[in-house]
């Protein structure tokens, strides 16, 4: 969730937490003038119903506020913490939001690897805080090498680079490979092989327009591997890269 005004989002929210108070004290105040055991008057009742509508927008602010698109000021970054903290003390989790977001995201990117007919090479899987997208490298690249095969390896990508482009989450790209050995002039082990197709990748996604300080490239070689290597299809299980989608304070799983 982006927004451009996260200074005006906190502002908001401040007013209408003063607000709040300034209604909740004169709600105290007729109660202590009350206290004969007068009736309240229809006329009065209007200043619960307020208060309740300024809880629901000042809650509402704090959410927007919580979950914003942050790379402001340090007074910016004193309001989003006020913002998680007002979240905390109403009972909100100030995750909960962009759990149910990064949850959509791979219900959606399921769909379209399937419809493209890549379902059975694509994994995706949710993790509290974090999105995993597991692509076997047989839909990105040739066997020993760490460039993109052709343009289907591009077309294949696309889906996650348009959900990159319209989020603020931390990109951990994995690269990891099966047991076999390789030992190559550019590859000497599966540990130079497997960074540089995690590079390769993070690579292509800041020539895609992604922001470089968003991004990391890991390489695992065989070192983690889902499936047993005594056979090919473990083997090619294993023989993966695995982009994951974290929130900003985050760490990134291995998978």
């Amino acid at each position: 969730m982006r927004f451009n005004s996260k200074s005006s989002l906190a502002a908001n929210a401040a007013e209408l937490k003063q607000d709040r108070e300034q209604a909740a004290e004169v709600v105290r105040r007729q109660n202590f003038a009350g206290i004969d055991d007068t009736p309240v008057q229809e006329d009065e009742e209007w200043v619960t119903t307020y208060m309740d509508i300024i809880t629901l927008l000042l809650i509402l602010f704090v959410v927007l506020l919580a979950n914003a698109d942050f790379s402001g000021s340090p007074a910016e970054r004193e309001e989003l913490t006020r913002a998680n903290a007002i979240l905390q003390v109403l009972g909100i989790d100030p995750k909960t939001t962009t759990d149910e977001e990064l949850l959509n995201i791979g219900t959606k990117l399921n769909a379209e690897f399937s419809a493209a007919g890549l379902g059975d090479m694509v994994e995706i899987s949710n993790t509290p805080g974090s999105l995993n997208i597991r692509l076997s490298d047989q839909i990105l690249f040739p066997s020993g090498e760490a460039q993109f095969v052709d343009s289907s390896a591009s077309q294949a990508m696309q889906p996650i680079v348009a959900i990159l482009k319209n989020s603020s989450y931390h990109i951990s790209v994995e690269g990891h490979t099966d047991s076999v050995p390789i030992n190559t002039a550019q590859f000497p082990s599966n540990w130079e092989l497997s960074s540089a197709r995690a590079t390769f990748v993070v690579r292509y996604l800041i020539s895609e327009g992604i922001e470089s300080g968003r991004l990391r490239a890991i390489g695992y070689a065989e070192s983690k591997p889902i499936a047993d290597n005594a056979d090919a299809a473990g083997r090619s299980q294993n023989r993966r890269v695995t982009i994951v989608l974290t929130l900003p304070d985050e760490p990134a799983a291995v998978n």
